[in-house]
């Protein structure tokens, strides 16, 4: 049975968020969020009990003086707090700005986490942060951490809602259709992290032309391990469940990468329908899922899987669908899609239940003339000419995609150059950073009416092919352009390189040079048990022979050395600044480094307390003379 969407796409008035769970808490109040838990245990709230929540938290908040149109930080890990609290400040017409929560088993990560936290605070303007459960401490902060500036208020859901009846009702803010109902704050694979202001008419708009293009049905169930302070997760599952009415079951991310097993029981166990992954999560799990914990697995009622947020790879796509389908996956389930925060997640879907497209074309044409070149029907001429692109689909209703050179001026079709979109959804603008760079508005920006998403790709009929960041590409003093993707594609596939842990960079220079100038450098993690030596002479010849590309340098790596985002996408231009540094692997580099850690060890020392006395006794004894 086709379900109906809140209101329609060509109305005027567009359901803010609140409006959109209360009016579906009204229409089905037995509904709800399945949320799962490391060890694949499940709760089941209501609806009814997420609105009921949210009215406590909104008026928790309205008491600690939140006034609508303040950013508030909110840092809790995936779960009905997060849901509520986001709710709970849509209510007061307030603008969350959801961050990652920390693994507190590691103190290092922790406190690098709660740094950024605060570097954030301060970038954004925000003097409040709802984070989670605070235990023993008090909820003005956390001794030794958090300063009076830029955080006024840190505090709990437990802290916020005690004392507070279950059955109060906060007064509702009545936002307007383009008020900021939230920030976004990106990944910065590419640099600093950027405040994405994203309106109510551009949340509804997305979420409803994606619904369209998939077929949404009433009866979907939809499962994600996506971390709800990425949009993938909040907007392409959150919003997009509430507005078409539609059931989601909600799971911890790491549960997903230490077992990814365990995202396809979350789906046969529901029935679900439908999900969403980056492009590497589909070959992380051909690489990872374990035989024996797959038996007995059924995955017939998965009808699509989307795939984007990064470059799509047939071979990844081929793979997947071989190594599943003894489980029941059905044939063409994975969609490439290509979307990006700055236009409220969707841009181009490719069309349900079709085979994918594969452009097969010159990569020595793409490399040096700009232009994607169709093979002839007998292919190619040499190995290294060979290049194959994936289709991510065509424009959502609404939405225009151009492809644009270095002036701004439209391309024809197969001629390489940046992806501009225009459309109902793109975001209202960045956040106005109080301290920072005017570097932290790029690489996508908004040129009039059209963003340019410093995205590369060319159209050929009608279809988008995504091939890179713009920010990642490679310019050799030749003019030849690498893209680092192609190249890690081939690396990944050799026996004893950890697969997805694979990273191509410009060759780091003193003397500053610029970016995309240089030569390759590529960093690859090594298998236990595998020889580094021996791993560097097969990849070296790989390359040459597949791609006609002599790396300037090749760089084995230990495991866990190259630093990701929470979804799993390779932080290239970290990768760079580590080894500028000379921290490229070593141990916790990736994870101390982009803190740039200014703070007093005592501070350190504080963050340390519980985790053993001899540890805390020799941090104490190292900040003794400061």
């Amino acid at each position: 049975m086709s379900q109906t969407p809140v209101t329609g796409i060509e109305n005027r008035r567009w359901p803010t968020l609140f409006e959109l769970l209360r009016r579906r808490a009204e229409q089905a109040p037995g509904r709800g969020f399945y949320v799962r838990d490391r060890r694949g245990a499940q709760e089941f709230r209501t609806l009814s009990q997420l609105l009921s929540s949210a009215h406590r938290i909104a008026c928790g908040l309205a008491a600690r003086g939140v006034e609508p149109g303040e950013r508030v930080l909110v840092a809790q890990p995936t779960g009905f707090e997060f849901l509520s609290t986001f709710f709970g400040l849509q209510a007061l017409g307030a603008v969350p700005i959801p961050l990652g929560w920390p693994d507190e088993i590691d103190p290092f990560k922790g406190w690098t986490r709660r740094a950024r936290w605060r570097r954030l605070a301060t970038r954004y303007g925000a003097r409040v942060l709802v984070c989670g459960e605070l235990e023993d401490r008090s909820e003005t902060g956390w001794s030794g951490l958090w300063p009076p500036h830029p955080l006024e208020v840190v505090t709990d859901v437990p802290h916020l809602v005690d004392g507070i009846s279950a059955r109060v009702e906060a007064d509702i803010y009545r936002a307007a259709d383009d008020d900021v109902a939230y920030v976004q704050s990106t990944s910065g694979t590419t640099g600093a992290p950027r405040g994405v202001e994203l309106t109510h008419r551009g949340i509804y708009t997305s979420v409803e032309a994606i619904g369209r293009r998939i077929e949404v049905d009433g009866d979907d169930v939809l499962v994600s391990w996506l971390p709800l302070d990425n949009i993938m997760g909040l907007v392409g599952v959150v919003c997009f469940a509430l507005h078409w009415g539609i059931r989601p079951v909600l799971m911890q991310p790491d549960s997903f990468l230490a077992q990814p097993e365990d995202w396809f029981w979350a789906i046969a166990e529901h029935r679900a329908t439908l999900s969403l992954a980056p492009n590497s999560a589909f070959n992380y799990c051909v690489r990872r899922c374990n035989a024996s914990r797959l038996e007995g697995l059924d995955l017939s009622s998965w009808r699509i899987a989307m795939n984007g947020s990064e470059p799509v790879r047939a071979q990844h796509i081929q793979a997947f669908a071989r190594r599943f389908h003894a489980y029941g996956l059905g044939d063409h389930v994975i969609m490439p899609v290509y979307g990006l925060s700055e236009a409220t997640l969707g841009v181009t879907f490719h069309p349900a239940r079709r085979p994918i497209r594969i452009d097969g074309i010159n990569r020595r044409a793409l490399e040096w003339e700009k232009k994607a070149t169709e093979l002839p029907p007998e292919g190619a001429p040499t190995p290294s000419e060979r290049m194959h692109v994936v289709s991510v689909g065509r424009p959502l209703d609404g939405i225009e995609v151009r492809i644009v050179d270095d002036d701004g001026e439209a391309l024809q079709e197969r001629c390489l150059g940046e992806i501009a979109i225009r459309g109902p959804s793109l975001m209202a603008g960045y956040v106005e950073a109080t301290v920072g760079d005017e570097e932290s508005l790029r690489p996508s920006y908004l040129d009039g009416d059209w963003l340019m998403t410093g995205d590369l790709g060319y159209l050929a009929d009608g279809d988008l092919f995504f091939v890179s960041r713009a920010s990642d590409r490679i310019v050799l003093t030749s003019g030849r352009t690498i893209f680092p993707e192609e190249v890690e594609l081939f690396v990944d596939a050799v026996d004893g390189v950890r697969s997805g842990s694979s990273a191509v960079f410009c060759e780091p220079n003193a003397e500053g040079a610029r970016e995309e100038e240089g030569g390759v450098v590529v960093a690859f993690e090594v298998q236990a048990g595998a020889d580094a030596e021996e791993l560097s002479e097969v990849i070296g010849e790989l390359l040459e022979t597949h791609l006609d590309l002599r790396p300037a340098r090749l760089v084995d790596l230990p495991a866990r050395s190259v630093p990701k985002t929470p979804t799993g996408k390779v932080r290239r231009h970290t990768c760079r600044q580590l080894m500028a540094q000379g921290l490229l692997g070593e141990k916790n580099a990736g994870l101390l480094h982009p803190v740039r850690f200014r703070g007093s060890l005592r501070d350190l020392g504080e963050t340390l307390q519980g985790s053993g006395d001899a540890l805390v006794a020799r941090f104490r004894h190292l900040i003794s003379d400061e």
